[in-house]
């Protein structure tokens, strides 16, 4: 009898160990809903809220992704290219005055007096906003007529600070000169466009300190 019972106490630690051996070499698959997705990213033109939905080499610009390229959205000059501008919303070679106008010269004059001998303008990029006026002096080729008119657009928030699309400056043959007296609160970095019948002729950018 002891040696009936010996042998099945034996018996069933085989079947234990080999149960215990079955379930140890179980291995639970890792669920594929916890891995990372990776987020696709927008390309030139793409809808955007900020830079990180663009691919490398590209920002959000109003909405957009954009490069910087002639056509890339922009809303001021500072969203293009080196030597590109914004204009109507899309990075653009520099206009240019040559089939209108021999030259265009932006100049700085005291303000509250009209230009002559004692109030000579002088070319400049920076102006003054408390003692400073704005001129712009055009000399039309030959037979050329139209009207003339001109922005100052914020280069920071891409917003019309001024214009004088409302009081346009007949331009004939003899030339001449307008200008503006720089408004209350202006300061900062600005884009100074010209337009003439309707067309952007001329850009540059000014500054204007305290």
């Amino acid at each position: 009898m002891k040696k009936y019972i010996f042998i099945g106490i034996a018996s069933f630690a085989v079947l234990f160990l080999s149960g215990c051996g079955t379930q140890t070499s179980t291995t639970t698959p890792t669920s594929t809903s916890t891995q990372e997705k990776k987020v696709a990213l927008n390309t030139e033109g793409g809808t955007c809220t900020a830079d990180a939905n663009c691919q490398t080499g590209l920002k959000c610009v109003t909405g957009k992704c954009s490069s910087g390229k002639v056509g890339s959205v922009c809303a001021t000059y500072k969203d293009c290219n080196t030597e590109l501008y914004c204009v109507k919303s899309a990075c653009s070679n520099p206009p240019s005055y040559s089939k209108y106008f021999n030259k265009i010269v932006i100049s700085k004059m005291k303000a509250g007096m009209p230009p002559g001998p004692k109030n000579i303008p002088v070319p400049a990029t920076e102006f003054s906003a408390t003692t400073d006026a704005v001129e712009i002096d055009v000399q039309p080729k030959a037979g050329v007529t139209g009207d003339l008119y001109y922005e100052l657009v914020d280069s920071t928030t891409g917003q019309t600070t001024l214009s004088s699309a409302d009081s346009k400056m007949k331009i004939d043959p003899r030339g001449g000169g307008t200008g503006f007296g720089v408004p209350y609160g202006t300061i900062g970095n600005f884009e100074l466009n010209v337009y003439f019948n309707g067309e952007l002729i001329y850009t540059t950018a000014i500054k204007i300190n305290q």
